[in-house]
């Protein structure tokens, strides 16, 4: 690639062309880096002091294997290594593994996953990988993965002689080797040269002594639309000159929408149209030959001579991004399915989740809101006493600890697909979809916003729910898929480019497939009926009693209001009788009912919302626990009949606690004895009596804080 300089006397041109150079990404920087991201940043320092090993090296080799037990997918990235920063490294190569990949027709994302590219150059933070033991290229005698994940590599433009990460931009490779010694105290050391990056430095330097002219410039005079989708074969044509009668080697490029347009990305091969001296025809991609998305900004155009240009200041808007999958260099649009044989995903939250109730309610917020808007077919079902992350045909949500997420990353969805060969072409399909969740991070559960220090749980679950839907990322503030959300930021609506983006993948979804899978079946949006004027509803047990509290903002045509319970969360019955509305008003009013009669145990209360034209509207609902019922151990069936082999023990807590428990003959022998952790999701668990004599026993339980009892449990 061929920088374009006004021709000055050798220093004089030298010294404007460094400060053009560095005033242009300093500005870059500005423009696309001060919004924070889906990643808490990781300052230089840190990655510099936590990481093992830090490499400038080139990606030479990519190859995707299984783990050891089938359950999820990984890519080997062997690395040439150039320089070294820290670590004992004298090999001149090493494995880098990256999550996710292409087997066969198996294919993982990971949404926070660092993607490599052949041929891409940069410095590598490392930690030595630990969890995979049978990988590709082990026997290179190094196996990593990058601290941070995505934060782990600083990528060059070999060309520019720059380099870039997700935060920071630096204004040649020569400022990001000071920046790393001067933290690391020591000077690198250099195992092969990096011929590419010396050439491009050498002929950089001649250029400024030689006064050498540059090629004539290409020219973009217009291109349309200015305003379109990516992943969704949409034309680009651009107009200009100079661009070559044949692409040959030219590119088209786009900002980055995965890391806020601080990079570029390339097309596929096969997205390029056309090609001619004066006009330029291509699909915008959302699977760029080197993994990134297309967002909006600038576009550039370099030629078969290796000459750029760009189109300035006129810039190109995506709405939305399609999340299209690269195989074999050839970009799919995945659909959903009926995965369920109940018309599309259940969705189970493991033991992590099941221990925070907040954090149930906010998952459940945000994928309302989704399952409202474009009728995806997602649903809640059972918790899981699965704690993993595998291709295992659930949808499983869990926490995770900050390594195993990737430090810094706020959460991850890992999207699995799978394919079918119809004819020359393969068809692809959502399987499951599973998303970590980072336990290190300061959440706010809702439904009151975000503080300082916090991240609002809603808001990410929206965005890494948008993954599942088949969304990437845009380069938009208004819109739930934009890259960034920075601390104590709240988006819990869906913008008109995310509602169009949804949409879309639902109108190719439904259709029949040829592959046998059955298409989703829309949902019918059984929890979307809610009431726009209530603006906070609280319920509590006071004296034996459970009091609603709520408070109506901009009531107009309300006529009452009926307080609803349930003790399933599905099957609802009123608890009190009409309660006539205070408005019309535009301001705050507030309302009390009462139940005096509630149920054992756990239940659920909503408001119901009855309008001047006979329509009705629901709150949220509100999950509480009889207080009676807490901290009690409830056995059954008791007794157990001579054909079961088994009883149930349930003992209602509202945060995950720890029960020792010992099963006792009469005689005092102990036959059972063994811990359990009850979570608030409060389902109950298996005593197993198989090889027990009939008789009488006696249960003795002790939890974590110290509360203790017994039950009697007969045997028939």
């Amino acid at each position: 690639m061929t920088i374009l300089y006004a021709y000055l006397p050798g220093s004089a041109r030298t010294r404007t062309r460094m400060l053009l150079a560095f005033l242009l990404l300093f500005l870059s920087s500005l423009a696309f880096a001060n919004e924070g991201s889906q990643l808490v940043p990781l300052s230089l320092d840190e990655r510099a002091q936590q990481s093992d090993i830090i490499v400038e090296g080139e990606v030479v080799s990519r190859q995707s294997f299984w783990d050891a037990g089938q359950k999820n997918i990984y890519t080997s990235n062997v690395i040439n290594i150039y320089k070294v920063f820290k670590g004992k490294v004298q090999a001149r190569q090493l494995e880098i593994i990256t999550q996710g990949g292409a087997i066969g027709l198996k294919v993982h994302v990971a949404s926070s996953a660092l993607k490599l590219s052949k041929g891409e150059q940069g410095i590598f933070f490392l930690k030595k990988e630990q969890a995979l033991r049978s990988t590709p290229a082990a026997t290179l005698g190094l196996t990593a993965h990058t601290y941070g994940n995505q934060q782990g590599f600083v990528k060059y433009n070999v060309a520019q002689n720059t380099a870039a990460d997700v935060f920071s931009a630096y204004p040649s490779v020569q400022a990001l080797y000071k920046a790393i010694t001067t933290r690391t105290g020591t000077a690198y050391r250099t195992i092969t040269e990096n011929e590419q990056l010396r050439k491009t430095q050498q002929s950089n330097a001649q250029q400024g002594q030689n006064g050498q002219l540059a090629p004539q410039a290409p020219v973009i005079s217009d291109f349309s639309p200015t305003v379109a989708t990516a992943g969704t074969n949409t034309v680009l044509t651009i107009r200009g000159s100079g661009f070559g009668s044949s692409r040959g080697k030219g590119t088209v490029e786009f900002r980055n929408a995965d890391d806020g347009g601080k990079t570029f990305v390339t097309p596929l091969a096969g997205d390029y149209i056309s090609w001619t001296n004066t006009e330029i025809k291509l699909r915008i991609p959302s699977a760029g030959a080197d993994g990134g998305t297309a967002g909006s900004g600038e576009i550039r155009v370099t030629t078969a001579g290796d000459v750029t240009t760009s189109s300035g200041s006129v810039k190109l808007t995506l709405d939305f991004a399609y999340s299209n999958i690269n195989v074999n260099g050839r970009a799919f649009k995945p659909a959903l399915a009926d995965k369920d044989g109940e018309g599309g995903y259940t969705i189970r939250f493991a033991p992590s989740m099941q221990n925070s109730n907040a954090a149930q309610e906010g998952f459940r917020r945000a994928m309302n809101t989704w399952v409202c808007t474009s009728k995806i077919n997602w649903k809640i079902g059972a918790p899981t006493s699965v704690e993993k992350t595998d291709e295992d045909d659930m949808s499983i949500i869990r926490f995770v600890s900050n390594d195993v997420v990737g430090e810094g990353v706020l959460a991850s969805t890992l999207s699995r697909y799978e394919g079918c060969l119809v004819g020359n072409d393969t068809i692809w399909w959502v399987a499951e979809f599973d998303m970590e969740i980072n336990n290190s991070i300061s959440w706010q559960y809702g439904p009151g916003g975000p503080e300082n220090g916090q991240f609002d749980f809603q808001t990410v679950m929206l965005h890494e729910l948008g993954h599942a839907h088949q969304l990437g990322h845009v380069i938009l503030p208004r819109a739930v898929m934009h890259w960034a959300i920075a601390e104590t930021a709240q988006v819990r609506d869906l913008s008109a480019a995310d509602i169009a983006g949804a949409n879309l993948v639902m109108s190719k979804t439904l259709a029949a497939n040829p592959c046998g899978m059955q298409p989703m079946v829309p949902s019918s949006g059984a929890e979307c009926n809610i009431a726009p004027e209530i603006y906070t509803f609280d319920v509590f047990f006071q004296e034996g009693e459970v009091t609603a509290d709520w408070a109506t903002r901009n009531e107009k045509s309300v006529t009452s209001f009926i307080l609803q319970r349930s003790g399933d969360g599905s099957t609802w019955e009123d608890v009190s009788g009409q309660i006539a509305a205070k408005g019309p008003s535009a301001g705050d009013l507030n309302y009390t009912a009462t139940d005096a009669e509630p149920l054992p145990r756990i239940s659920y209360y909503r408001i119901r919302v009855i309008y001047s034209d006979g329509s009705e509207s629901f709150s949220e609902r509100f999950r509480i626990i009889n207080p009676a019922d807490i901290r009690q151990l409830s056995v059954y069936p008791n007794p157990v009949g001579p054909e079961s082999n088994e009883v149930m023990l349930e003992y209602i807590v509202q945060s995950s606690t720890k029960v020792s428990i010992q099963l006792y003959t009469s005689s005092g022998k102990v036959v059972r004895d063994f811990d359990v952790r009850f979570t608030d999701i409060n389902l109950p668990v298996k005593l197993d009596l198989k090889n027990l004599a009939a008789g009488l026993y006696i249960i003795k339980w002790k939890d974590a804080g110290g509360r203790t009892g017994e039950r009697k449990l007969i045997k028939l």
